[in-house]
Formats: C-alpha cells, sequence, structure tokens
C-alpha cells in the first residue's frame, strides 16, 4: 500500500515589520495535530484537504503531521520556528516509512537564523527519508524560491493566480506529478531562473500577465514540460534570495527545463513594467477623494495591509478624510483590540473619546484621537472567502467617527468580498469613499461595486515605493531598484 506523509507550515514574512511571529500566532489561526477532520476551515488548509480526498479514493495510507500557519507578519521567533520543524520532523519519523510526503508551506517564510526556513525544512525531511520517497511541495507564488529547495524536492508547483484563486487546482497538478512520480511514469528534474525582479504582478489585472499565465498552461504537458511556475517573490523580505524566479518542471531532460525557464522568464523580464501593479501617491489618492460620482471611490492602503505582514492599525487614510471633510465613508477594517474592548465595555450607542489605532510598531502611528459613536458590537465575527470558507474577525465594533463607519476588529485581517460590508450593517453604494487595507486580492470582486480602485502609496510597513525601503540584504541589481539587470531593455526584436 501507497504509503503519503502530509504537513503544513506557512507563513509570509515581512521582515521590515519590527512585531515577532510567535508560536500564539500559529496557534491562532490555524494549528492543528490530529488530522484533517480537525483543521479549521480555510483557504489555507483547502490544499491538504484535496491531497486527502484523493489519496484516499486511491487507497493510499495518510498520515498527517503538524499543520501550522500564522497571517503574515514580521520574523518568526527561532524557538517557534525549530519547534514547529521538529515537530514536523518527528512526526515524519514516527510514521515509519513513506512512499511520499506533500508539503503546503509558503515559500516566504524567515525566522531568527534562517533565511529560507523551506529549505531547511525540506532538506531536514530528505535526510529522512532518503532518496527513493518523492517529495512535493506547493508554494505560494510570492515565495522566495532558492536551489537549495529543488536539490531537496522531487516537484515543487506553485501557485499561478493572483488574486490566489487557484491553489486548489495547483494541488490537483503536484498531487497528479507526484502520483506519476510514484507508478514510474515520470522522472522530474527542476530548473530555476533569476528574473531579477521584485514587484507586485496580478495576474487578472489587463496586461501582458493574462497572456503569460495562459502560455504557462498551454506549455505544460508539451516537449517534455511538466510544470512551469512564475514565482513573484515577496518585495516586503529583504534576504538575499528575495525577487522573482522562473520555474519550470521537466521530465528527465535538465536541458528542457533550464531552457523553458530561461525562456519564460526572459519574457517575463520583458513585460515587467507594463505588468507591474501601478501604485497612486497619498496627496493624489486624496485628490480624487474629493471627486464625487455615480459610485464610490475605493482606496486600497496598501502599505498597511495584512496580508504583506503590516500591522493594519494606521490611521493616515481615515485622518486625510476628516481632514478633507468626507464624512460619507467607510473604513474597514482596522486593527485595534484594545479600542474594541473599550467600546464593549461600554456598550452600542455609547459615545466616548477614543484613541484609535496607531498603537502596534513604529510604523503604525500615530493614532488617532477622536469623538466616537458605538453602533454594533460582534462577538467571534467571521467574514466569508471566495470558495466557500470563512475566517475569524475576532470581536468587532462598528464605529462612527463624524459621520464616517469605521470597523474596529481584535484580529489582523483583510477583506476577500464585499459581504464584510453588508454583515455588519455598512452599506457600500451610498458611500462617496470606501477604504481598505488589501493590496490587490479584492480588485475582482469589488470592481461592479465602484467607480475606480486606488492603490495606495500611503505611510506604512509595506510601502510600496521600493526606492524608499532600507533594503540591506537583497542581492543587487534588481529592477525597478536597478534599470536593467539583465540587459534586455535595448536589445532589438
Amino acid at each position: 500500500m501507497t504509503r503519503v506523509f502530509m504537513a503544513t507550515l506557512a507563513t509570509e514574512t515581512n521582515t521590515f515589520a519590527s512585531f515577532p511571529t510567535d508560536l500564539a500566532d500559529f496557534r491562532s489561526r490555524l494549528w492543528a495535530e490530529e488530522g484533517a477532520e480537525a483543521v479549521a476551515p480555510s483557504a489555507g488548509t483547502a490544499p491538504v484537504r484535496h491531497w486527502l480526498k484523493r489519496a484516499r479514493a486511491l487507497g493510499w495510507e495518510v498520515v498527517e503531521g503538524l499543520h501550522a500557519r500564522a497571517a503574515p507578519s514580521g520574523t518568526t521567533t527561532r524557538a517557534a520556528y525549530e519547534f514547529m520543524r521538529d515537530r514536523i520532523l518527528a512526526d515524519l519519523r514516527a510514521a515509519g516509512p513513506v512512499d511520499a510526503v506533500l508539503l503546503y508551506l509558503h515559500g516566504a517564510m524567515v525566522a531568527e537564523g534562517y533565511d529560507d526556513c523551506e529549505s531547511d525544512l525540506v532538506t531536514r525531511i530528505r535526510e529522512i527519508t532518503g532518496p527513493a520517497t518523492r517529495i512535493g511541495v506547493e508554494l505560494d507564488l510570492h515565495a522566495n524560491l532558492d536551489q537549495p529547495l529543488l536539490d531537496a524536492a522531487d516537484v515543487v508547483v506553485m501557485f499561478k493566480a493572483y488574486p490566489h484563486t487557484d491553489y486548489v487546482d495547483r494541488a490537483e497538478d503536484l498531487f497528479r506529478l507526484i502520483e506519476r512520480c510514484l507508478a514510474g511514469e515520470i522522472d522530474p528534474v527542476m530548473a530555476l531562473f533569476d528574473c531579477r525582479v521584485m514587484g507586485i504582478f496580478p495576474c487578472t489585472r489587463p496586461g501582458p500577465m493574462v497572456e503569460f499565465t495562459q502560455a504557462m498552461f498551454d506549455a505544460e504537458g508539451r516537449d517534455g514540460i511538466l510544470s512551469l511556475s512564475l514565482n513573484h517573490g515577496f518585495p516586503w523580505t529583504d534576504v538575499p534570495i528575495a525577487g522573482a524566479r522562473m520555474l519550470a518542471v521537466a521530465d528527465g531532460d535538465r536541458a528542457v527545463a533550464e531552457r523553458a525557464a530561461r525562456e519564460f522568464g526572459e519574457r517575463f523580464y520583458d513585460c515587467r513594467a507594463e505588468a507591474a501593479l501601478p501604485f497612486t501617491p497619498f496627496d493624489a489618492a486624496m485628490a480624487e477623494a474629493r471627486i464625487k460620482g455615480d459610485k464610490p471611490l475605493l482606496l486600497a492602503d496598501i502599505a498597511d495591509q495584512v496580508g504583506s505582514g503590516a500591522p493594519g492599525d494606521t490611521t493616515h487614510v481615515l485622518r486625510a478624510l476628516l481632514e478633507a471633510g468626507i464624512s460619507n465613508a467607510a473604513v474597514v477594517p482596522l486593527w485595534d483590540p484594545a479600542a474594541v474592548a473599550i467600546c464593549f465595555k461600554a456598550g452600542t450607542g455609547a459615545r466616548l473619546h477614543m484613541r484609535i489605532g496607531g498603537k502596534h510598531e513604529p510604523f503604525s502611528g500615530p493614532p488617532l484621537d477622536a469623538e466616537t459613536e458605538i453602533g454594533l458590537l460582534v462577538r467571534d465575527a467571521e467574514q466569508p472567502q471566495i470558495g466557500g470558507d470563512r475566517t475569524g474577525l475576532g470581536d468587532i465594533a462598528v464605529v462612527h467617527v463624524a459621520g464616517i463607519e469605521v470597523l474596529l476588529t481584535s484580529k489582523r485581517c483583510n477583506i476577500y468580498l464585499p459581504e464584510m460590508f453588508a454583515q455588519f450593517g455598512i452599506s457600500i453604494a451610498d458611500k462617496q469613499v470606501i477604504a481598505i487595507k488589501n493590496l490587490y486580492k479584492h480588485t475582482d470582486v469589488f470592481a461592479p461595486l465602484v467607480r475606480k480602485q486606488l492603490y495606495v502609496a500611503a505611510p506604512g510597513t509595506s510601502n510600496p515605493n521600493w526606492h524608499e525601503l532600507p533594503f540591506r540584504r537583497l542581492a543587487r541589481p534588481i529592477w525597478p531598484l536597478d534599470p536593467d539587470p539583465l540587459g534586455r531593455d535595448g536589445r532589438t526584436a
């Protein structure tokens, strides 16, 4: 009988964030030790659930290790990473001989003393299993990918979509490749091409990424290519391996993999400027916010969005709306557990002078002191995600500040769907401005509801003005900090 071991260890590390990630952060998001039934429903565990379903349908024996996931934030403590890593390794040893290992990792996890946690973990797993066991790894496309991981694994597959809507589809791709490996049908080899690029490159925005992503799909299964993945990289991680890389998996022929990685990597490099998400300066965004339209303007506060590891508690946009005299607006969400606790003490309908936001790290400040009215309180709130999963918000309080509705949460969170507004009594249609703390994942689902969406470079931990970030360890040259690292811009077609 085929035996397969499965485990999860995932977080996305913003090395510019000053607050560390510890075991409590993993335990509060996802911590499961007793199999899939114990895993709380979330997008992060959907790949594992899919693998379990597929393996059991084939009659395979499944042994699970630790499943742990934390929200993006600062560097993971050494003690936390080593505890979780060693727990997974112990689980694997206890499982005995296995034919395959399937791992759901993020790819941009940094811990004290470890620039590349994923490579460290998978290398140690390979030392336990020996060369015969097939190891498959699924990664987020915002990973920091390097050769040691490829040396330790048999197959690495990454998301192709940003926004991330395809993690289950890519889980299926990985499972099928590992299944074919075990059947002796393929012998995968991998190659990596360093694109010397960093940034944010949405795959649904009109432009070259739509065609590029389709070209990857079209090439798979042809001319010896098994899988193609563009690793976009995570631009707020200051480590030498950060940046975009092209990954190709071929059947037994390394030259085929290397040629495909280079060809697709250079193709991405050539369209990098057009593919990059444009950011709007803060002052320009606020000038646009003063314009009234038939639908609201959406301001996405990129620099303080939780999905990049920022705290989610800055008040720059809220303060600017107040100073502009814009009262018909909503700010959703803003992380402030202390303010939420005060609201619950005061009760619905209470009016009080409150200090909002700006509390959790140097980039957070300043806080906003304002007269507030408490409109709604909900314990243990949740919000829906694409695909039917739900994620916890903790306790929430909706407060009114000079007419602006502000949704305060006790847990850090992004917005996934517009329903998050409606479920807490906040209307979108009648607003002049809605401000959220997201990067891009909201774009497609909010498009019918707003007149325009701006990706705002407000002050914050995840500043999208790359030249302003204090990079010290990032390998140079790299675009856009350097104009043409691969020397291709002046070539003739």
